[in-house]
């Protein structure tokens, strides 16, 4: 029986930081004497995370670790344009569509680690 190693490196630490910038995006100013969970927008802003989650320990691939970088990226403009920029007033909503095009478009990707996986233990090969 052959022990089996899980990948990692870089994808959970992306993941990581898509969680806080989500958490981020989510506390927003209440009557300027606190902060306000909207968590709405912390579910949402966690969807791509947890498609991108999926395929990180089945997957060890740089085409992976630049696609979780490429999140970062696109998810910390997201927040600091919608939250910092605007006074998280999310009138646009941005803040919900982006993330779930986000998710649609990481679905395929998902869905094929998925299906190799299974190809594989299926077979026995690797």
């Amino acid at each position: 029986m052959k022990a089996q190693t899980f990948a990692g490196g870089p994808g959970y630490f992306f993941i990581l930081v898509g969680v806080v910038l989500a958490l981020v995006s989510a506390m927003v100013p209440h009557f300027g004497a606190g902060y306000h969970l909207q968590f709405s927008v912390f579910a949402v802003g966690l969807l791509p995370w947890l498609v991108y989650g999926i395929t990180v320990p089945l997957l060890r691939n740089v085409l992976l670790d630049a696609i979780g970088l490429l999140l970062v990226v696109i998810h910390a403009w997201l927040v600091f344009s919608e939250r910092f920029m605007k006074a998280a007033d999310y009138s646009n909503n941005m803040i919900y569509l982006v993330p779930i095009i986000l998710s649609v478009l990481l679905i395929p990707l998902a869905i094929a680690v998925i299906l190799r996986q299974w190809r594989t233990a299926k077979t026995g090969n690797e």
